[in-house]
């Protein structure tokens, strides 16, 4: 049991782009803050703001950098050219996405004890990472039912970063948006597929527009920051004891996210919550895998060549380092996590926030 702070009560700001019907907000941000309030004795209290009251998905690392907020959700993605290094591990989307456990856990570890490089970019931002996600296998949903490569050719399918390669190779047009703007854009014809996450078709409203989905793992996004500290507020406004309850409850948070909201959610959503919906499932067939493994047969070499000529200068030390770090996550993923939630965050204890210093971030 967590002891309580008996210091003056702060109150802080948790942003983020994601509403209050996310999946993610509902299993992993609101139990860590009703949880960090309860371990400290009411001394950290919460202000809650989601879907885009106080920060947009865009613009929540500006927020933590101007102290608009004392966390946020940080997607590396939609800030690229201010955290270039950190997306060298974002774009790794192609790299263990059969194994979200192991590459949440790699990514994670990569970006605070492998990447000086990337704890820097969060510094300069006035932040650092304090939880962080992988999200499940992307899926392609679209508008009208999709089967073959071929009925792509010339749709509008919504791809972040690296998955722009993809909807290019199987015919389509690349469009990036952020995922509170893909149902707008589905219904309205701006968009006739999405790359997407399971989850998504919940927490943003996708199923009710794009009811096909070509079933078949695209890649999966990782590093994405679920609680970015604001520097200042950890070190100016929280006690030690306040500190040290919101680090021992963080590997919890980036546990549920992943075990919660994507591996249980997705198993669910296949099986019960997609068919009620009237959703469909097509199993992709070699037409799609014949493309893919040809995307992931050199996806390492075109990562680190492209993401330097953006501007990262150690992308293939940080590339390297996530893979060797993906190998050791996938063994404990397999023999030691096991999908299971508990044992996911201490094992991210162990091998993670108990090699760092609270007290000098």
């Amino acid at each position: 049991v967590l002891a309580a702070s008996h210091a003056s009560a702060v109150e802080l700001v948790y942003g983020t782009g994601s509403g209050a019907k996310s999946r993610i907000n509902i299993d992993a941000i609101e139990p860590f803050m009703a949880e960090t309030t309860k371990d400290s004795g009411g001394s950290i209290t919460w202000k809650y703001l989601p879907g885009n009251q106080i920060v947009t998905i865009r613009t929540a690392l500006k927020g933590l950098r101007d102290n608009l907020v004392d966390a946020g959700m940080v997607v590396p993605v939609y800030v690229r050219k201010d955290l270039i290094e950190i997306n060298s591990v974002y774009d790794t989307v192609f790299f263990g996405d059969d194994d979200i456990v192991a590459s949440a856990g790699a990514a994670h570890e990569t970006l605070v004890l492998h990447c000086p490089e990337c704890v820097a970019e969060f510094g300069k931002n006035n932040s650092f990472l304090l939880a962080s996600y992988a999200s499940s296998e992307q899926v392609l949903a679209c508008t009208k039912p999709v089967k073959t490569v071929a009925e792509l050719k010339g749709l509008k399918i919504r791809a972040p970063g690296p998955l722009q390669r993809v909807a290019k190779a199987l015919g389509g047009v690349p469009v990036s948006l952020p995922p509170q703007e893909l149902a707008l854009a589905l219904d309205r014809g701006g968009l006739d597929c999405a790359f997407t996450p399971l989850n998504w078709m919940i927490s943003f409203g996708i199923q009710d527009v794009a009811k096909y989905v070509v079933d078949y793992h695209f890649g999966s996004s990782r590093a994405l920051g679920l609680i970015v500290m604001n520097r200042d507020t950890w070190r100016k406004k929280l006690t030690r004891e306040q500190r040290r309850i919101l680090w021992q409850r963080a590997p919890l948070a980036s546990a549920r996210s992943v075990v919660v909201s994507y591996i249980q959610l997705d198993a669910k959503y296949r099986k019960t919550i997609g068919p009620t919906k009237g959703v469909q499932f097509f199993k992709a067939g070699s037409d799609f895998t014949k493309i893919m493994d040809g995307i992931r047969s050199g996806a390492e070499k075109v990562l680190v060549a492209e993401i330097s000529k953006q501007g990262a200068k150690q992308a293939a030390k940080t590339v390297a380092a996530f893979t060797k770090t993906l190998a050791k996550w996938r063994k404990l993923s397999q023999t030691e996590i096991k999908n299971d939630t508990d044992a996911y965050a201490r094992v991210l204890k162990r091998e993670i926030y108990d090699k760092l210093d609270p007290e000098k971030l």
